[in-house]
């Protein structure tokens, strides 16, 4: 019992880091995207170490018989526990909990490269991050439930633009920077022997931070100061997610499995100050004229649109599962501003796995895990009546470490996002993942000491 209680509040203690930890990557700039300007910024799907180099593909990701090695160590060791099939976290759908057999740590980092061009030139950005941490566990004989941190949506920009308006040169300058977060804690439970159901609920917060200025050129024979324009929103909410996952067996040896999720909700509320000024000077360096506009703490809301999502996936158990999802969010062609539109999202994706050996001898190489996947968004945002698309392939694969309960999964996904037409900006990005998954132990029983 003393040996349990020291092991609990170790792994209490690393877990509480790693969150700390997490929270402060968040701070980063971690996207160059212009298009993360409007809304809530770009969302990023629950890519979590089971389903990276699946491009997303997880609502009906509920393996059979996905035996890591540490089965082979605890069957030794005489441990009793459930076999339900699956030692990683998917909670894109947290009906997928209840399949869980291990207490299952994930973390997850992310590099991207990204290519911006436009008819005029073109940028290249590079940035890292923090993509997840999560924690999972399975409770009694039906029941699993997990809790983690990941980023709902990434917001980092920064361009110019300039323009001839009555005669005077002005420069427009736009740097932004901030996200949404989402800290989740889920759980789902088996119902009968093809059914499972799951609710997440999610506390979503974080910042935006805007600064706009409009510089005036030397033509202008100082008529006009230049403004600086500073807006603050601060994001904190709740939502929850619903999950289902049918599962039936075909034969012997093939599976099929449904998963469906819904996240009703569309708004997450926010509260925004906003500061505009005039100023002589360059940046770093402005002397202030006047305050032209100033705005305390204020409620305001944004529309993220209702979620909702479905997916297929046929499976020859402990071998290869190929999946199909598709993910409609409503956002109701809210006006963002003059000529941008939050249009109605469709997202299609489609993943293959091959799986890892179920043994834990024999060639090394016969335990690797291979992935690959493709995806397709038709519109993200429509600007200036060009619709803001996203498709991209990905590919994966799955390193079990000799000798420990751990894997490493990685994965590289190339994309394309938006347009040149109408002078807008088309985005080429190389994104890698790495992530780690620890099995261990917990609240099994041994049949000898």
């Amino acid at each position: 019992m003393k040996s349990f209680c020291i092991t609990c509040i170790r792994k209490s203690a690393w877990l509480s880091i790693l969150l700390l930890f997490g929270s402060h990557l968040y701070s980063q700039k971690v996207t160059e995207s212009p298009y993360s300007r409007y809304g809530i910024g770009i969302n990023r799907p629950a890519l979590f170490n089971g389903n990276f180099g699946l491009s997303g593909s997880a609502y009906a990701w509920r393996p059979s018989n996905y035996r890591p090695a540490i089965y082979d160590s605890l069957a030794k060791s005489g441990a009793t526990f459930n076999d339900r099939n699956t030692n990683y976290i998917n909670p894109a759908n947290p009906a997928s909990f209840s399949n869980l057999s291990l207490t299952t740590y994930e973390v997850g980092f992310f590099s991207q490269t990204d290519f911006l061009e436009n008819e005029n030139q073109t940028r290249t950005a590079n940035y890292a991050g923090f993509s997840h941490l999560a924690i999972a566990f399975p409770i009694g004989d039906r029941w699993g439930a997990g809790f983690g941190i990941r980023p709902y949506s990434l917001i980092g920009y920064e361009f110019q633009r300039a323009d001839i308006i009555n005669g005077n040169l002005q420069t427009f300058d736009f740097d932004g920077t901030g996200g949404v977060n989402e800290v989740f804690v889920g759980a789902g439970t088996q119902i009968g022997k093809n059914l499972s159901i799951g609710v997440n609920a999610k506390f979503l917060f974080g910042q935006k931070t805007e600064i706009k200025r409009v510089i005036f050129g030397s033509g202008n024979g100082g008529s006009f100061f230049n403004t600086l324009d500073q807006n603050n929103i601060n994001f904190n909410d709740f939502n929850f997610d619903l999950g289902l996952q049918y599962f039936r067996n075909l034969g012997d040896d093939y599976r099929m499995i449904i998963g469906l999720t819904a996240s009703p909700l569309s708004d997450i509320s926010a509260t925004q100050t906003r500061l505009i000024r005039s100023y002589e000077g360059r940046e770093g360096f402005e002397q202030i004229k006047d305050t032209v506009f100033q705005q305390d703490e204020e409620a305001i809301n944004f529309n993220i649109g209702s979620r909702f999502g479905g997916g297929i996936a046929y499976e020859k158990k402990g071998d290869w599962i190929v999946m199909a999802d598709y993910t409609f969010i409503d956002k109701n062609n809210v006006s963002l501003e003059e000529d941008v539109f939050a249009t109605d999202e469709h997202r299609v994706s489609v993943g293959y796995e091959n799986f890892t050996s179920q043994s834990a001898f024999g060639s090394y190489v016969k335990q690797l895990g291979y992935r690959l996947g493709a995806h397709y968004t038709n519109s993200i945002l429509e600007v200036q009546e060009e619709a803001i698309s996203e498709f991209g392939i990905s590919f994966g694969i799955v390193m079990p470490l000799r000798k420990s309960f751990s894997t490493l999964s990685f994965s590289v996904e190339l994309g394309q996002r938006g347009t040149t037409a109408q002078d807008l900006i088309q985005e080429q990005f190389i994104n890698f993942h790495i992530g780690v998954t620890i099995n261990d132990k917990w609240f099994i029983k041994r049949k000898y000491d």
